[in-house]
């Protein structure tokens, strides 16, 4: 009787390092490329971009401030936002936006104080993105009201959030983008005479230098 050994055995599905599947015989060799759909090639090159992309983040570790979401996908609610509003979310988030911290790390301000609540810098005050979410006494009601969404929303007090947590948490957009919309956070910083004339062509000048585009002036909520 013959062997039912011999010849080879039904193919086998065996994903190269790009995640397509191709037809494997039983003796090793590679046979041709199995036949699949484009939306299963998307979902593979997607489940293998994020594992890699996170890896490569926590490698580089390139800014502290950044917080990666866990959901690959982009939050939707700042990009359905005006855009005014939307850049300072997104420039907060990757901490370069126009703070006292960042300005003075770009060479654009003397100093990092709050130019907000110390604006004659009698205290020393640092301008970061924790002083301006919770401790600045310039926007101390449009706080109070973003963090009690915030706790109402995520049953998470203002004390156990790290401010790029709290930008990279899409349950709390929505509260975030309504305390930007009320409050010049993240706005261009009024000028330094020692450092700059006071027209506002140098004033654009200074701001351009620091990556970011200044927005009109109106008032918060406008």
């Amino acid at each position: 009787m013959k062997s039912r050994t011999s010849g080879p055995s039904w193919p086998l599905a065996n994903p190269d390092d790009h995640g397509v599947e191709w037809l494997t015989l039983a003796d090793g060799t590679r046979a041709t490329q199995r036949a699949t759909s484009l939306a299963h090639l998307r979902r593979r090159a997607t489940e293998k971009k994020w594992p890699e992309a996170r890896s490569w983040r926590e490698r580089r570790n390139l800014n502290k401030g950044y917080v990666l979401r866990k959901k690959g996908k982009p939050d939707p609610t700042p990009a359905r936002a005006e855009k005014r509003t939307a850049s300072r979310f997104y420039q907060l988030k990757s901490g370069h936006a126009l703070t006292g911290v960042y300005l003075k790390s770009v060479d654009n301000r003397p100093d990092d104080h709050c130019w907000w609540c110390d604006p004659d810098n009698n205290c020393g005050v640092q301008q970061t993105r924790d002083h301006l979410f919770k401790h600045c006494s310039r926007w101390k009601d449009q706080q109070a009201q973003l963090w009690a969404r915030v706790k109402e929303t995520t049953k998470r007090g203002k004390q156990k959030w790290r401010v790029g947590d709290l930008l990279a948490d899409e349950r709390c957009s929505p509260a975030v983008l309504d305390f930007l919309r009320s409050t010049y956070v993240g706005r261009a910083a009024p000028p330094v005479e020692e450092y700059w004339d006071s027209d506002e062509e140098d004033e654009e000048r200074a701001v351009a230098a620091a990556g970011v585009v200044r927005e009109e002036e109106e008032e918060p909520g406008g």
